[in-house]
């Protein structure tokens, strides 16, 4: 079905955001902040991108020795921003115009930091709706996602009655437009909905409240929730593109290996996506959260390829270009035959072993952790594979665990559990890990560098595929070819 009401919904907010209910007659937005203990950083005020959650900045505050600073930015168009901080965390909605200060709050305070000037209303609203939500992160002592069915509609319940007495208290505010109203009410709505989805992630219907089940079931179509950047939407759609887009494709086409689908997955999430009849807006927003999805995990395929080409054409939003085409730069830089980046790590015996000291020998590189299963299945068709080149010796194996554990690691190493090679061990959280700097989003995975130390593949076959063998020997021949 289509959706004339949302399309039209959407029309009557765009005017009124488009006019403001503090009209102003420039964009230049002004933030103050007042926070002690801040003093000396550089605060980043940012937006959500909507396709891939990262922040898009928009402009920065320096605080002083007293934990004081203003800061000025232009702004188009009304947005839900937040502040990107170690010492101060804060949501807030600005508008062209605003002048907005973020302000210490009395002791005894429910939150802890106060808004003042324009928006300072709604933005106090933002701020304790925030603080109602945490509130029921736990419930009885447990975590949210860990409650059973009872307990959790418990706590969704006495959610929804903490945001529903935040609304009266506002609707009774006479600074609040109506429509500033039931924007907040939409803003509160997508968070106790997020609270549902992320209490569902994993579970069994059987331990889904009913009305859980129906609440998460479809996305809700908002394109007002959209334009605006709220977080909560954001993720509502990440969850719902998951498990209902990318993940329905590999259910209805489960008896395909992979080898086949891989090549045509594109094309069946892009058909997925336009049967669900969405409005322009969502439809184009979902296609490309998709190939931004598809690209950051896999890689540049040939597929991707064409598809990046499509949207290009097709897709309205630059932003949503810009995302494409940032995902496709960025792998780019390991296109075969670019140079490897390098990156280290310690062997079990406390060696520094890096992937430039392998230079000579073709490297396949095994990405794993201790507690992986699939990467562990694999090892005994990696013993086949080290079985059939054992009289190559310009072939190496490198394993580099991504294990926060090191005790962990060194103990399975040693008890012959893993494949002959080279290990060491290489934290993701380092700026210069593998982990990093090839854009590795699940394990295992695998990487294939020639001799001269140049990109092969970014996502090599795996040991269990049959096929490692038969590839790293047409590499050798190449490589040889290429020194006569």
């Amino acid at each position: 079905m289509r959706y004339p009401f949302y399309s039209f919904l959407f029309l009557c907010f765009g005017l009124f955001l488009i006019s403001g209910c503090d009209q102003k007659k420039n964009n230049l937005v002004r933030i103050s902040i007042n926070h002690l203990k801040a003093a000396g950083d550089t605060i980043v005020i940012a937006r959500t991108n909507m396709v891939n959650l990262d922040n898009i900045e928009l402009g920065k505050v320096v605080l002083d020795s007293a934990g004081k600073g203003t800061g000025e930015f232009e702004l188009d168009a009304p947005v839900f921003a937040h502040i990107v901080a170690e010492d101060l965390a804060a949501a807030f909605f600005i508008s062209p115009g605003a002048d907005l200060a973020i302000v210490p709050v009395k002791e005894g305070a429910k939150v802890s930091i106060g808004f003042e000037g324009d928006g300072a209303a709604v933005n106090q609203f933002i701020m304790e709706s925030h603080q109602i939500r945490n509130g029921v992160e736990k419930w009885n002592g447990k975590h949210a996602i860990h409650l059973n069915k009872a307990e959790f509609t418990e706590a969704k319940d006495s959610l929804q009655r903490g945001f529903d007495r935040l609304l009266t208290s506002l609707k009774s505010d006479a600074r609040i437009s109506a429509e500033m109203h039931d924007l907040m009410k939409r803003y509160a709505g997508m968070q106790a909905l997020f609270y549902q989805y992320n209490f569902s992630i994993g579970k069994d219907s059987s331990e889904i409240p009913a009305a859980v089940s129906q609440d998460i079931k479809k996305m809700p179509i908002d394109t007002v929730a959209l334009k605006l950047g709220m977080f909560d939407y954001a993720l509502i759609a990440s969850f719902f593109c998951q498990h209902k887009i990318y993940n329905a494709v590999y259910e209805e086409n489960e008896a395909i290996d992979w080898d086949s689908l891989g090549p045509i997955y594109p094309k069946l999430v892009e058909a997925k996506i336009k049967s669900g009849k969405y409005p322009r807006s969502i439809e184009e927003y979902f296609r490309v959260k998709a190939a931004d999805y598809q690209i950051r995990s896999e890689g540049l395929s040939p597929e991707m390829i064409n598809l990046a080409s499509l949207l290009e054409k097709e897709i309205t939003s630059d932003e949503y270009k810009k995302v494409i085409r940032e995902d496709i730069a960025r792998w780019e830089k390991l296109a075969p035959g670019k140079p490897a980046p390098d990156f280290g790590g310690m062997t079990p015996d406390g060696k520094k072993i890096s992937l430039s000291d392998l230079r000579g020998k073709v490297v396949y590189v095994d990405i794993w952790a201790t507690w992986c299963g699939p990467c562990v299945e694999e090892f005994p068709y990696s013993r086949k594979v080290q079985a059939d080149l054992k009289d190559r010796d310009d072939i190496a194996f490198l394993y580099v665990s991504v294990d926060s554990d090191t005790l962990a690691w060194k103990r399975m190493v040693a008890s012959g559990k893993v494949p002959r090679g080279t290990h060491i061990i290489d934290h993701a959280d380092s700026p210069k890990s593998a982990w990093n700097q090839y854009y590795v989003w699940g394990v295992p995975r695998y990487l294939l560098i020639d001799a001269a130390g140049r990109m092969v593949a970014t996502h090599a076959v795996r040991p269990s595929s049959g096929k490692v063998t038969a590839e790293l020997r047409k590499l050798l021949a190449a490589n040889k070819l290429a020194r006569n």
